[in-house]
């Protein structure tokens, strides 16, 4: 998973609800915080000099771990993913210091792109800030050394690496290529390749089959070019659960949709034959406005998206991080 995927939504933090409990090592208090040398007992890296605390890591690890359970459940902690044997939670605490350090080197460049937190920011912060104090319990906050103060940091710091990427990347000089965008609205109908077998193993159509299945199809062109409404012909014929469908460019190999994207409104394809079938298609509509515009919008944000990765691959590359390995293998 790209890690960095998920970390520009606004905040996870707003998703907690209810009392935490099992996240990060017992206590909270200094005496009983690790720590390697050079480091004092509550700080728990330096990233380019600036200093992230123990208690500020785990309000991250805490919202992380809501996010996860929500999504996979609680058991999903000790499943292993990688060869090495890396359970779940070992890899959280990879993506946890990276968002950290996404968080803390994007908004450090604020001052570079003249961005700043609005009045409308400050009322957000304020709000969120509060949502997720008067969710957790003072045992709670008194065991990770969580204070309004802190939180307020962390939603400020957010919403500034989130101005700062959307400052940015306003405006990436990139058009994107409408054949890439577009999309297209049709009818089709649709014949199988692949069964079932007694046991229910799937099994394609080959041979002497496969030859039937091609005359046959030819047969359904030659009715579906007199049929008056290809909608019901189709619909009567189809193996398929639906005769409808919105096409773009990644739907087929490029040469099928290049040949689907070149037919008038109201005519048909020829036979067009793929891994699992065959299928004729009729124009209905050449441009669907909605969706292709929902698809150039998303074709921009990830022009964007890249553009902006590139960028901060390099601050990534530069940046000095220091961890505190005591305090932070105790996490």
């Amino acid at each position: 998973m790209n890690k960095r995927n998920r970390i520009l939504l606004l905040l996870v933090l707003v998703l907690l609800a209810g009392t935490f409990g099992g996240c990060g090592k017992k206590g909270g208090k200094d005496k009983d915080l690790p720590s390697s040398q050079g480091f004092t007992k509550d700080v728990l890296m330096r990233i380019d000099g600036k200093e992230v605390s123990y208690a500020e890591a785990n309000i991250y690890l805490l919202s992380m771990r809501e996010e996860v359970e929500t999504l996979y459940g609680k058991d999903i902690w000790e499943f292993r993913f990688t060869r090495d044997g890396r359970n779940y939670s070992e890899l959280m605490k990879d993506e946890l210091l990276e968002r950290i350090i996404y968080i803390k080197l994007v908004g450090s460049m604020a001052n570079e792109f003249d961005v700043a937190l609005g009045a409308d920011d400050v009322l957000n912060v304020n709000d969120y800030t509060s949502n997720f104090l008067n969710h957790i319990t003072e045992e709670t906050a008194k065991r990770y050394g969580i204070t309004e103060e802190l939180v307020r940091s962390i939603y400020s710091d957010n919403i500034l690496a989130k101005k700062v990427y959307e400052t940015v990347t306003l405006n990436v000089d990139a058009r994107p290529d409408e054949n890439a965008t577009r999309r297209s609205d049709f009818y089709y109908l649709f014949k199988t390749k692949v069964y079932k077998d007694n046991e229910g193993n799937p099994v394609t159509v080959s041979g002497e089959g496969l030859q039937e299945l091609r005359g046959d199809m030819r047969i359904l062109l030659e009715n579906a070019l007199r049929a008056e409404d290809f909608y019901k012909f189709a619909k009567d014929k189809t193996d398929a659960p639906s005769v409808e469908m919105t096409i773009g460019r990644d739907s087929f190999p490029r040469e099928i949709t290049d040949a689907l994207f070149a037919l008038p409104e109201g005519a048909l394809s020829n036979i067009v034959e793929t891994n699992d079938g065959l299928y004729i298609f009729y124009c209905k509509n050449k441009i669907n406005a909605a969706e292709t515009q929902k698809a150039e919008e998303e074709e921009y944000a990830r022009i964007c998206k890249e553009y902006f990765d590139e960028l901060y691959d390099k601050w990534r590359a530069n940046a000095k991080v220091d961890i505190n390995n005591a305090l932070w293998n105790a996490m």
